[in-house]
């Protein structure tokens, strides 16, 4: 049972970011394509007409590829002299407009290419007086875009201040959700900050790529590329994902094994597929990659989890991506530069007892397995899913939580298979902590005198428990929290829907990185009779978790009868409001020992009375 010690009492709401409606324009990672990479500067109205058309007539566009996306040159070095942008009239004779509708009346998505700063980067880096950056234009800019129809907006860093990049990128994510049209926002930035998934759709994690595994020269190899990408894996989700940039499949510099799996690693990571090879000239094995429709269907799982390495012996990596209907996909990578064989038993990632396993490059089933080991090529790869059988959770004590009632953080329940059968969410497999009270889980359990508590708790990082509510109504949730920043923060939520918003957790008011003061926080929350899921959600690095309880200072009739009711004497100790012991009293039930707090204490106020069973209720005495 948690010793009392001094704490105190108290609660802080921090409002989220909200993105509006954008946050639903891709709910799955965008599919389509880009100009750059195979035409660079050299784009014109003609060629990209027979683009839009290649794309239909292909099976491109019935497979989901929808976005034509044009990058930098499209548009005149000067603006108009009401200050908009606009077309190169060279290249684009007919106008911006004209070219959507184009696009649109095939069925496609139109997209555009701009700059945070002054100027493009092909305008910059050929030293050209241009007027073509959106820096202090991009309420007008994007009025603009949505004018001529423009369904996706990618922006570039080049020219501009690298200490207002936060600054750039909102006002223009405000302009364009203000701009009276529907349009995905791209930020082009080359690395990941913390702020892009508040402000933007998609962001590029990396520099830009190249036609090479590993780069010989100033961009960035493919592999380079899944290497560096990969950390970042959970923070994508639907309608916000990591962009490892654009595919190099069916350009030059690439063996087909590599552009094979290329599409492999951008389909388990939850990339978006953005195509860059000139489509009107695709070679049949080109065309085969860009639709396969097992690859194609792991990418855009509704789940939205970006898929990550889990495990890489000597170059030998196994990547997995849970998928929403509970199945999950593997990825073996070859980072070889000879033949290796790969294996993996499914056991290892979670999957226990034999599954149907289907190769998606093969487009076969390979019937029931309990693991698999494939040669591969040099940079090769294989992708497979794995077809599993739900297997429910299970509480860890095997009877659901009772509230009210007391849930020691460390009792989260016992992972089952399949979708929503999952338990906890831990960003890394190691155990930080001195406990193996749950061994194999990976959630950093650690002994201290209260007994198991979880911590080293990261952003993102979730516990869930199955509990029953015996009554409808009013509860103050109390939870036993430590942290030694301020930063530190959660949140809880009842079968997926939050009963609270987040609540900041106190740091500790002596000694540095002090995680051994336990301070507790309330909130007031809502609850149905009933059997739920309760997650209890990381919000803020890094804080120390002991129990959570729920109680109720007049309890329903039916929660008396049921979890009240006690025939044997027992003692309740009783705490003054900042944790100091008091005494004792002896009593049959909660009720009764509530009435005899008044005769053991010197004054009126709130006290505390501790049962047995880790119960922890309030009693305000009057004298």
């Amino acid at each position: 049972m948690k010793k009392f010690g001094t704490f105190a009492l108290g609660v802080t709401f921090a409002a989220l970011p909200v993105m509006a409606e954008s946050d639903n324009l891709v709910l799955t990672p965008p599919m389509g394509w880009n100009s750059w990479n195979v035409f660079h500067e050299n784009i014109n109205e003609k060629q990209i007409q027979e683009i839009a058309d290649a794309m239909v007539s292909s099976g491109l566009k019935d497979a989901g590829y929808i976005y034509l996306n044009l990058v930098d040159n499209w548009m005149d070095t000067k603006r108009d002299a009401n200050g908009n942008l606009q077309n190169n009239p060279n290249s684009f004779p007919s106008g911006m407009k004209a070219i959507a509708d184009y696009v649109h009346d095939k069925g496609l998505k139109f997209g555009l290419y701009g700059d945070r700063g002054k100027r493009t980067c092909h305008h910059y880096n050929n030293n050209w007086e241009s007027e073509s950056g959106s820096y202090g234009r991009e309420e007008q800019d994007a009025k603009k875009l949505a004018e001529w129809g423009v369904d996706y907006w990618k922006d570039d860093n080049c020219y501009s201040d690298p200490s207002t990049q936060e600054e750039d990128y909102t006002r223009m994510s405000n302009a364009l959700r203000n701009s009276g049209r529907d349009i995905v926002f791209s930020i082009c930035m080359w690395e990941y900050k913390d702020w892009m998934p508040k402000i933007a759709n998609l962001w590029r994690t990396t520099f830009d790529i190249g036609p090479e595994w590993i780069s010989t020269s100033w961009y960035r190899g493919v592999y380079e590329i899944i290497d560096a990408n990969n950390k970042y894996w959970q923070i994508a989700k639907p309608g916000h994902w990591n962009d490892p940039d654009m595919l190099e499949v069916g350009n030059s510099g690439l063996t087909y094994e590599e552009q094979k799996s290329q599409m492999t690693m951008w389909s388990i990571m939850a990339a978006p597929i953005m195509i860059s090879s000139d489509v009107r000239k695709m070679s049949n094995e080109t065309k085969e990659l860009y639709l396969n429709k097992d690859m194609i269907a792991i990418n855009q799982d509704s789940l939205g989890v970006q898929g990550h390495r889990i495990s890489d012996v000597n170059g030998k990596q196994v990547w997995t991506k849970p998928l929403q209907n509970g199945d999950v996909a593997v990825a073996l990578l070859n980072n070889n530069s000879s033949t290796q064989t790969v294996e993996c038993t499914f056991a290892d990632i979670g999957v226990e007892g034999e599954v149907d396993v289907r190769d998606a490059w093969q487009k076969k089933d390979l019937g029931p397995r309990t693991s698999v080991s494939v040669e591969l090529p040099a940079h090769g790869s294989a992708l497979l899913r794995l077809v599993v059988t739900p297997v429910p959770r299970k509480p860890f004590n095997g009877e659901s939580f009772v509230i009210p009632g007391k849930i020691e953080a460390e009792d989260f329940d016992v992972n089952g298979v399949g979708q929503g059968n999952t338990t906890y969410n831990e960003n890394d497999s190691e155990n930080h902590g001195d406990s193996d009270y749950r061994p194999g889980t990976g959630v950093d359990l650690y002994q201290k005198a209260t007994g198991v508590i979880v911590g080293y708790n990261q952003t993102g990082e979730w516990l869930e428990y199955t509990v029953k509510v015996l009554a409808t109504g009013t509860y103050t949730m109390s939870a036993s929290v430590a942290s030694g920043n301020t930063t530190s923060s959660f949140k809880l939520s009842v079968d997926g829907a939050d009963i609270t918003k987040e609540i900041a957790v106190p740091a500790a008011t002596s000694g540095e990185n002090n995680f051994d003061e336990y301070n507790t926080v309330e909130a007031k929350v809502e609850l149905e009779e009933g059997e739920h899921i309760l997650r209890f959600t990381v919000t803020g690095d890094w804080m120390d978790i002991d129990f959570i309880s729920f109680t109720s200072n007049d309890p329903p009739e039916a929660i008396k009868a049921i979890n009240y009711t006690v025939q044997a004497v027992q003692t309740y100790r009783v705490f003054s409001l900042n944790g100091v012991f008091v005494g004792v009293v002896k009593a049959s039930n909660v009720f009764e020992a509530r009435s005899k707090v008044s005769s053991i204490v010197s004054g009126q106020g709130v006290y505390l009375i501790s049962s047995a069973n880790g119960l922890t209720h309030r009693v305000k005495v009057t004298k």
